[in-house]
């Protein structure tokens, strides 16, 4: 099994302007997040508006970067949807298809008991003993959050169950998680500006939609800690921390595929409701990148 650890970007899902899928701009963009070194990708998460898209969509775009991958960068499918039905059927694509892991957001819309979340993931993990489960706790969009006992639990209860993507920014909660789950269970955190510090705390990487775009300053804050020259490590998070700002910390998907767009790939195009960038918050978006990668030494 291929461990889900240091820089996994979390891909946007490039449209046309009539709001099908680009699947050129989609290898295209494959291949740049492999050329510059990062080490996974999760498909269909939330800054992939995986939840807007259809359920064949988005098992296509998942076989587009399986096959564009070419075996590189682990690949982790986010499968949450609504239903356990629909998400089901999504991990049993997934599995067929070879990904390295499958990623679960909480159970969301509806207010679910402590129990009844147990039990979701407990009969997914139950009906795929064989393919490693990531937990998503992102409260802030999914109204239920996953506490650190019932986390705790789910990593002794099923050996499957390998790791969570934790996007609370909550220190407390992410401490949580790692001193409280067996020892080979994977913590990684959705929140940039947290990155070097909840390595320190270890943590094994970051889920990031900033990373996605400029990934060069991600990989090395990487690269210093596994040689634990954290001074560095320290200095890069100062400059990665005012970049993910300037992008509004990956909340803003409209703003992240405009700065790819301003980096050659695709055409920042939204799926409805979103509205695409264009105009003069184009421009301005363009200005404030240009002064930040100025002053932290990177260019489009």
């Amino acid at each position: 099994m291929r461990v889900l650890e240091g820089i996994v970007v979390a891909h946007t899902t490039p449209f046309n302007e009539d709001e099908s899928i680009d699947y050129e701009s989609l290898r295209k963009y494959v291949n740049f997040i492999k050329e510059k070194g990062v080490h996974g990708i999760f498909v269909c998460g939330t800054t992939g508006e995986g939840l807007i898209l259809s359920l064949e969509e988005r098992k296509k775009i998942l076989e587009t970067i399986i096959q564009e991958n070419k075996g590189k960068l682990t690949v982790i499918a986010h499968c949450g949807t609504i239903n356990l039905k629909d998400t089901m059927e999504l991990i049993d694509h997934a599995r067929r298809i070879g990904v390295d892991g499958v990623g679960i957001v909480a159970p969301f819309y509806y207010s679910y008991t402590e129990k009844e979340i147990y039990n979701y993931y407990a009969e997914i993990a139950r009906e795929f003993k064989d393919v490693p489960i990531y937990l998503y706790n992102i409260p802030s969009l999914a109204k239920n959050e996953l506490s650190v006992s019932l986390v705790s639990k789910l990593s002794y209860d099923f050996e499957n169950i390998v790791g969570i993507k934790d996007s609370s920014g909550n220190f407390s909660t992410i401490l949580g998680y790692i001193y409280n789950t067996r020892k080979d269970f994977a913590v990684i955190t959705g929140y940039d500006r947290a990155f070097f510090p909840v390595l320190m705390m270890g943590g094994k990487g970051t889920v990031t939609g900033p990373g996605g775009v400029f990934p060069e300053i991600f990989v090395k804050i990487y690269d210093a800690f596994k040689t634990k020259d954290y001074e560095t490590c320290l200095k890069l998070q100062e400059k990665q921390t005012k970049l993910s700002l300037a992008l509004y910390d990956g909340a803003s998907i409209p703003v992240l595929k405009k700065a790819l767009e301003f980096r050659g790939i695709g055409k920042g195009y939204m799926r409805k409701p979103f509205i695409h960038l264009d105009g003069e918050e184009s421009k301005e978006l363009r200005n404030k990148l240009e002064k930040v990668l100025s002053e932290i030494g990177l260019s489009f």
